[in-house]
């Protein structure tokens, strides 16, 4: 009887699910009053914050497939209130849940950007894995514009941001929740892509951008640069090397692609480009007497895709193993690029790698000892090897 009761109950609240799902009793907003928000830019004039949002709207048919899009912006003392600023002066509702990326203006980065940010790591109206990233200029100007591969700027980022496993991570993408557990950990310590509009050559050999009477601009968006922050504050940019060296050590790869330039060939500098298959990584913080050591270890599993050597060399054939001249150049060229971004990490006071967090976790009774110079008197111990698979 006792297991009749249960499945009967079970069987119950099935059907009052499905009822009121069917019912579409949450639907409590009209849809045609619902805007539905791709993306979100936040700028700041003066004491005020300016947030754009840019809505998509479904206006596609079967003539024409082009997604269409509006911009609207509004001010306001804090971020949310913009946004309902925005509800107001439109008659929509902003709906936030389909948000997947946040853009913060040029004008954001003088200041503490958690003040734009805390309203969007707290409330539910937007996802946590919703994107966030710097860009160049205004945040508002870089929703307005379109490429010629997407009418939505929005789409356009999204798609060198989230890219799948197995294209080359050259983006270093952070979401809103990671951002604030760095903000919010011990030593605040954040990161973001920094987005750069790139003018392309038009149809007509023009390469001056920006969009006239809604048409499409020639640009594309580049964020293979990233900012490093320290409680909230830009305190240092990684370069494309520095950024691509620290994804490669941080997540797995495959199919990536690396390029080796002036490899010196039988003393003439030449450039290839390395398929990374697979790589190993591992990352440990240990003591040695008064001494931090940062040890480093990865191995990358590559082969040449291709190069500008033309001597005839059985070594160099399409897609060969590596030779030696070149593995060393590539873990020179690793070494280089990481120990930079060591010294911009020192520099910055940016725990990049969460050192910091190892530190109170594996060695807390020397934890405050170390924890205010921890970067001062890191030794960097790197070993890096790159080999060669057909």
């Amino acid at each position: 009887m006792k297991k009749l009761f249960k499945a009967k109950i079970v069987i119950f609240s099935v059907i009052l699910l499905l009822l009121v799902f069917f019912t579409n009793d949450f639907g409590i907003i009209d849809i045609e009053k619902i805007a539905i928000v791709t993306a979100i830019g936040i700028d700041k004039e003066d004491d005020e914050f300016e947030v754009t949002l840019q809505i998509a709207l479904p206006e596609a048919s079967d003539t024409s497939s082009e997604n269409k899009k509006a911009v609207i912006s509004a001010k306001g003392k804090t971020a949310s209130a913009a946004i309902y600023k925005v509800g107001g002066i439109t008659g929509w509702y902003p709906k936030l849940a389909f948000c997947n990326l946040l853009v913060l203006g040029e004008s954001m980065l003088n200041e503490n950007v958690k003040s734009a940010l805390d309203y969007f790591s707290k409330t539910l109206k937007v996802q946590d894995s919703s994107f966030v990233a710097s860009c160049e200029g205004s945040a508002k100007e870089l929703l307005n514009k379109a490429t010629p591969l997407d009418n939505i700027s929005s789409f356009a980022i999204q798609k060198i941001l989230l890219k799948t496993f197995g294209m080359t991570s050259d983006v270093a993408t952070v979401d809103i929740k990671t951002f604030s557990i760095g903000y919010y950990s011990r030593s605040g310590s954040s990161f973001m892509p920094l987005i750069k509009t790139v003018k392309v050559e038009g149809e007509d050999g023009s390469s001056s951008g920006g969009e006239e009477g809604g048409n499409k601009g020639n640009f594309v968006f580049n964020a293979s640069s990233t900012l490093l922050f320290k409680n909230g504050i830009k305190v240092g940019v990684l370069d494309e090397h520095e950024t691509k060296c620290f994804n490669l050590v941080s997540k797995k790869v495959s199919e990536n692609a690396l390029a080796i330039e002036n490899v010196d060939y039988s003393g003439k500098s030449k450039d290839v480009l390395l398929t990374v298959i697979k790589n190993k990584y591992k990352l440990k913080l240990r003591l040695e007497s008064e001494k931090i050591v940062f040890d480093v270890f990865a191995d990358f599993f590559c082969r040449v895709e291709d190069s500008n050597i033309t001597e005839n060399d059985e070594n160099l054939k399409e897609k060969s193993a590596l030779s030696k001249f070149i593995s060393d150049k590539a873990e020179s060229d690793f070494n280089r690029y990481f120990n930079s971004l060591k010294e911009k990490c020192r520099i910055s006071k940016c725990d990049l790698f969460k050192l910091d967090e190892k530190l109170f976790r594996y060695h807390n009774n020397r934890y405050d000892i170390f924890k205010d110079k921890l970067y001062d008197n890191l030794t960097l111990n790197i070993k890096v090897n790159f080999y060669g698979v057909k």
